[in-house]
C-alpha cells in the first residue's frame, strides 16, 4: 500500500469539495448524502488547510437544514459545536467571522428556548459582546439591543439588579445611536417601555 502524502489527501478534499457542489446543484431532497459529502470534505480538510473552517460551515449548514426540517437536538448540537469551531479558527479580521458569530448566536438561542440552561445564555451574551466589538459605532444600535434583550433574560431567569441596569443602560445608548426619525427609533423606544 502506498502512504498517505498530505497532498494526497488534499486531493481527495477538492475531489469531495467538487462531488458536495455537485450533488447540491442536482439536489433531489437526499440531505443524508449531502452531510455526508460535507463530513468526507471536512475529514481532508485538516485545521491548517485554508478550507477548513468552509468545510466547517458546509457541513454546519446542512446539518442545520436537516434540524429546521426534524428538529433533532443531535443536529443541532453539532451545528453549535461546528460553528464554534469554525468562528474560533478564522482571522480576526476575515469579513465571514461576524456573520459565523450571528449565525452561532441564532443556533444557541434556539438551543436555550428549547432547554432553558443559563450556560447557554451566558454563551450567547459573550457573543453578543464579541458581536457589539467588531460593528462600527454608527451601526451598533440593533447589536446593542440584541445584547440588552438576552441580558433582560438573564435578569428574568436570575433577579439580579446588576442585571437589569445593564440592559436598561444599553438599551439607553441604543436609542441614543437613533433618534427620532431614524427606522430602529421605535424599537429603542419599546425595549425602554
Amino acid at each position: 500500500m502506498a502512504p498517505q502524502l498530505p497532498s494526497d489527501r488534499l486531493a481527495l478534499k477538492d475531489l469531495a469539495d467538487i462531488l458536495f457542489k455537485e450533488f447540491r446543484k442536482k439536489r433531489s431532497g437526499d440531505l443524508g448524502a449531502l452531510i455526508t459529502f460535507a463530513r468526507t470534505a471536512l475529514e481532508f480538510a485538516p485545521p491548517e488547510h485554508p478550507s477548513h473552517h468552509s468545510a466547517l460551515i458546509n457541513l454546519a449548514n446542512l446539518l442545520y437544514d436537516r434540524f429546521k426540517e426534524e428538529g433533532t437536538k443531535v443536529d443541532l448540537d453539532e451545528v453549535i459545536a461546528l460553528r464554534r469551531t469554525a468562528w474560533e479558527c478564522m482571522l480576526s479580521e476575515d469579513l465571514e467571522k461576524q456573520s459565523i458569530l450571528l449565525e452561532l448566536d441564532d443556533c444557541l438561542y434556539e438551543r436555550f428556548r428549547r432547554e432553558d440552561v443559563m450556560a447557554d445564555l451566558e454563551e450567547i451574551i459573550s457573543l453578543r459582546r464579541a458581536a457589539l466589538e467588531r460593528t462600527p459605532p454608527h451601526n451598533r444600535c440593533k447589536q446593542l439591543l440584541h445584547l440588552a434583550s438576552s441580558v433582560h433574560e438573564k435578569f428574568q431567569k436570575q433577579g439580579l439588579v446588576i442585571d437589569i441596569k445593564e440592559a436598561v443602560r444599553l438599551a439607553d445608548t441604543a436609542l441614543g445611536l437613533c433618534p427620532p426619525g431614524h427606522p430602529d427609533h421605535p424599537v429603542c423606544r419599546d425595549h425602554l417601555a
